[in-house]
Parts: C-alpha cells; sequence; structure tokens
C-alpha cells in the first residue's frame, strides 16, 4: 500500500511516500520537491518497521498533528498488517528524526480489511472480515503513546456477512460499512450482492449538542451530524423540547443566520413527518371481506374521532407551515440587507448593476419596525441621488416588480424565478440549484465585477449547501 506524508514546521517542509511492502518492511521513500519553494528533500529513505515476516502492509493512514505535550509538529502513521495494527510516530527535534514503532496485537481473529480515521478527533477505525470494528484512540505520553481500545457491537444485520471496507463520516457520527454474502456452509455465493450498512457513532442527543456549538457554523459542513438529528424527528414526529428550547436560547442571545437554518431545518422535517404520516393513513388498505351495517347515529359517533384527529392534524401542520414561512422570510431579510450592504460600498452613484437594488429597497421597507433596515436604506437612497434602475422582462420589456423574492412576474404574466444570492430575476436557460432544490442562483457572467462574483459564491442563504 502507498500513503503520502508531509511534515511541516515553521517554514520548514519535508516530504516522502510511506511504502508498505507484501513481506513486512515499511519505509519513507525520498520525493525530490526541490524545485517547490520551502520543500526539503530526504537524504535516504526513513526505514519504519524493517522485520520480513511475510505479512503485509495494507490501508496506511497518516496523520499530521501536534504533539499535545511537547507542543511541536509530528505524524502518526497507522496501517494494518494481517490482524495486527501497525502504528508508528514521527517527531523532528533539534538532535534529528525520532521514530517509535509498535504493534497492537489481540485486536481481532481474522485479518483487517479496513481502517479509517477521523480527522478531527484523531480517532482510527480498524474492521475485520467478519464485521468486527475496533475504535482505537491514541494518548500521548512524553516519549511515546499508547491507544485506548474500545470494541463496537456487531450489527446483527451482518451476522455472516463478509465485510470489504469502512468509511468513517466527517464528524464521526456514523460508519458506512460495504458487504456482501459471506459462506453457504464451505461454498462461496454464486452471485454477490453489495450492501451499505450505516453504524450509528453518536446518539441524537449528542449530535444536536454538537450542532448547537459547532465551530464550522454550517449545516453542510455538518450533514452526517443533521442525518442523526433528522433520523430521530422523522422517528418521534416531533422536536425534542429539550433542543428547542436550547435552540431557541441560543438564537435570542446570537441569532446567527446559522442558528436560524438550523432552526427551519428541524421544522421542516418535522413539516416532512407530519405529511409523511398523513399519506401513509391514507393509502392504508380497508379489509372487504367483511360488512358491517349499522345505524346512522353509529356512524356519525365513529366519525367524530376520526375527524377531530384529522382537523387537529391539519391545524398543526398549517401552524408549522407559518412558522417556516417566518424563518424563511427572516433568513431572506437577513441577506437582503447583508447584499445592500456590500452594494452600498462598491457602487458609485449613478452606476447601474444587476442587483435589483430599489425592489429590494422597497421590500425591506415594509418592515416598520425594523431600525436597521431603516438605517441602510436611508444611506443607499441618498447615494442614488434618487435614481431608479427597473428590471425588466427579456420577452416583452414589461416591468419585473419586485414583490416577491423567490420569483418575479411580469404583467404580461412571464415568470421569472429569482436568485437567491443577488435576488436578480434568473432570465437565462442555465442557472445553478443548491443540494436542496431550495432554491436557484444565476451564473457569474463575464462583465460582473469581483464584489458580485464574491456574492454568487455564497452558498444558499436556506439551507447551506452549496449551488451547483
Amino acid at each position: 500500500d502507498l500513503a503520502w506524508w508531509e511534515y511541516e514546521n515553521e517554514d520548514r517542509r519535508m516530504s516522502g511516500l510511506i511504502i508498505g511492502s507484501e513481506v513486512g518492511p515499511v519505509k519513507i521513500m525520498p520525493v525530490n520537491l526541490s524545485k517547490v519553494k520551502g520543500y526539503f528533500t530526504l537524504r535516504q529513505p526513513i526505514i519504519l518497521w524493517k522485520e520480513c515476516d511475510e505479512i503485509p502492509v495494507e490501508n496506511i493512514q497518516c496523520v499530521p498533528l501536534t504533539h499535545p505535550i511537547l507542543k511541536t509538529s509530528c505524524s502518526l502513521i497507522v496501517a494494518s498488517r494481517g490482524c495486527y495494527i501497525f502504528w508508528c510516530l514521527l517527531m523532528v527535534s533539534p538532535a534529528g528524526l525520532n521514530v517509535h514503532n509498535s504493534h497492537l496485537a489481540g485486536l481481532h481473529s481474522l485479518p483487517v480489511v479496513s481502517l479509517a480515521v477521523s480527522r478531527h478527533s484523531v480517532t482510527f477505525y480498524a474492521c475485520s472480515t467478519d464485521g468486527w470494528v475496533t475504535k482505537l484512540t491514541p494518548k500521548f505520553t512524553e516519549n511515546s503513546l499508547i491507544f485506548t481500545v474500545d470494541k463496537l457491537l456487531q450489527p446483527e444485520a451482518l451476522t455472516g456477512s463478509r465485510i470489504h471496507g469502512i468509511s468513517v463520516s466527517h464528524n464521526e457520527a456514523y460508519i458506512a460499512m460495504a458487504s456482501t454474502q459471506g459462506l453457504a456452509g464451505t461454498i462461496h455465493p454464486f452471485r454477490r450482492t453489495y450492501q451499505v450498512h450505516f453504524l450509528a457513532l453518536k446518539a441524537p442527543e449528542t449530535a444536536a449538542a454538537d450542532l448547537l456549538s459547532s465551530p464550522a457554523q454550517s449545516l453542510y459542513r455538518t450533514m452526517d451530524l443533521l442525518d442523526l438529528v433528522r433520523w430521530n424527528v422523522l422517528k418521534d414526529k416531533c422536536i425534542p423540547a429539550p433542543l428547542q428550547d436550547e435552540l431557541d436560547r441560543k438564537i435570542q442571545e446570537l441569532d446567527t443566520p446559522y442558528l436560524w437554518r438550523f432552526k427551519l431545518f428541524l421544522w421542516r422535517i418535522l413539516l416532512r413527518s407530519l405529511q409523511t404520516h398523513l399519506v401513509d393513513h391514507s393509502w392504508k388498505s380497508t379489509p372487504v371481506e367483511k360488512v358491517f351495517v349499522m345505524g346512522e347515529a353509529a356512524e356519525e359517533e365513529e366519525g367524530e374521532p376520526d375527524g377531530g384527529n384529522e382537523g387537529k392534524e391539519d391545524e398543526r401542520m398549517a401552524e408549522v407551515q407559518s412558522l417556516i414561512r417566518t424563518m424563511e422570510t427572516h433568513l431572506m431579510r437577513a441577506n437582503m440587507k447583508k447584499v445592500l450592504g456590500v452594494v452600498y460600498l462598491n457602487t458609485w452613484i449613478a452606476k447601474n448593476i444587476s442587483i435589483p437594488t430599489c425592489g429590494l429597497m422597497d421590500y425591506l421597507s415594509k418592515d416598520p419596525n425594523d431600525r436597521s433596515s431603516e438605517v441602510l436604506i436611508g444611506h443607499i437612497r441618498n447615494k442614488m441621488n434618487k435614481q431608479t434602475f427597473l428590471e425588466r422582462c427579456i420577452l416583452c420589456r414589461a416591468v419585473l416588480p419586485f414583490t416577491d423574492h423567490k420569483r418575479a412576474v411580469c404583467e404580461n404574466g412571464h415568470m421569472w424565478h429569482r436568485c437567491v444570492l443577488s435576488y436578480q430575476a434568473c432570465q437565462t436557460m442555465t442557472f445553478r440549484c443548491c443540494l436542496l432544490h431550495d432554491s436557484i442562483a444565476r451564473l457569474p457572467e463575464p462583465e460582473d465585477p469581483d464584489w458580485i462574483k464574491k456574492i454568487l459564491q455564497a452558498p444558499c442563504s436556506l439551507c447551506d449547501s452549496p449551488l451547483i
């Protein structure tokens, strides 16, 4: 197996190619990058393991990190060798290169088929062919390190299956495992069906806590944690009360767009769970083998509870939809003010731009209680000197009024979707769409200034996903 090794300390960089042979030795071969500024080439190969014990080296993982005790840069290399786990710690000191290596034995009874690493917590996951997964957490000492070993429960669906590989999600929310059928007695299956299984590593409550305190402030980068929260809401058909209370408290304290997007995500999933419940209920088959004849009074008595339940469900769905529209409007207004602030800083008085500035100002001025919008609109109107630039339909040249942030309709009925980033009407055949199909955005034009191109590079203002 092969892996890339790179060491960086202040202004010095070294790199090489980690090579694991079929007979046992592991070494780092020099790679000449002398023409790249700042790189130094190794003078000779670095021997990490020299014994030829006929055990092949596979699944090499190299993680650069900082030693928590010595406060120096180091590299941790982990690989599988049969049933064993080989590890090597490389540290560069003024005296030279220090190599610490060893093996972890007794973890698996069958060969380790795959090795995954979580870059956030520097945790390794080793999986053997029978589906048993071992979690390895390194603990640093002053001279070396030790590993804390935890055995994960094997899913019942993997009993008797053969595992081909595993992968851990970005934020260590779950593990994906690829498997096929095992032996039928002593015979291999004639046909193999590959399946992917997911093993959760965190509870939904832990995932929700991580989302509330996420330093990334992006729903797209924490999508694996959202999967666990989504599953919990769909299963229970309600948002957990502790999560809802903590989220509302943080919104009152911080009021960041990330928290509002997280809240919008939760209520959208809740709405989907309610809609799924209604669809399942309406498509339930009714038995026709037996027919009972009841009087009118009995029919009315039996019909009242169902009608009451349906009325409550419809009322709850209407309440959820109203709250979702309120949150979408809040996020859109916040993004509009952000766009207008960029317009104010980057435009001159008589310059016409593709962003519908007047339409945005008229839309924001509908809320008399928004003091920040009123101040921003006043500054922009003074700068524009009472000039107006109207959007026009490319089909009939009629004015496109700004009455809705999602679409624009001219007086002749021509309808165009609005860009979620610049709020310009997308009057072309090509545009971009976010991953969740929440909204669209126009493509940058060659004549657009750099600050408009920067606006169009932002993610979706409703779901944080990129627009492609």
